[in-house]
């Protein structure tokens, strides 16, 4: 099994695949153009990379398109049946956010956070000031987001 930029395993034994997925991720991290594209390579290179498919459907809620996010995370639910649990956790959080379960979307994010802080996605999905602690509506919610970096913050040394 390969792993992304932080070491983290990916169900796939593409490089390619890998190699896109890592490069659509940072892209989707700093909002750099060219995300989907990326995604849509990784999973031409695997189509059975679930986390390939939930990244674009991140991206394309980000942009919008919620059918074209809906879509494309029906088809990462779909692969989640070979998934290591991190990424079954990582797809579900998604999964919740996008069907307006936002209370446990963020119970969600802070447990799969405390297993894998490494995973960047998930910490933009609940830290974005747009995400799902900014957008909540809860009391404090700019204190929760700094709480939730300081936890993860250690594990990233020098790391953007």
């Amino acid at each position: 099994m390969l792993a992304d930029r932080f070491g983290l395993p990916l169900s796939t034994s593409s490089a390619a695949a890998r190699d896109a997925y890592v490069d659509a991720s940072e892209r989707a991290l700093t909002f750099y153009p060219g995300a989907l594209a990326a995604y849509d390579s990784a999973i031409a290179a695997d189509p059975s990379l679930a986390l390939a498919h939930a990244g674009k459907a991140q991206v394309l809620m980000r942009e919008g398109n919620v059918a074209g996010a809906r879509a494309t995370l029906t088809a990462a639910k779909d692969l989640a049946v070979r998934l290591t649990e991190r990424e079954a956790s990582h797809i579900a959080i998604f999964d919740f956010a996008s069907s307006a379960q936002i209370e446990t979307a963020i119970e969600t994010v802070r447990k799969h956070l405390a297993a894998w802080p490494l995973d960047a996605l998930v910490i933009s999905i609940g830290a974005n000031p747009n995400g799902l602690i900014g957008g909540s509506g809860r009391l404090g919610q700019k204190h929760q987001i700094a709480e939730l970096m300081d936890s993860v913050a250690p594990h990233y040394g020098d790391d953007y």
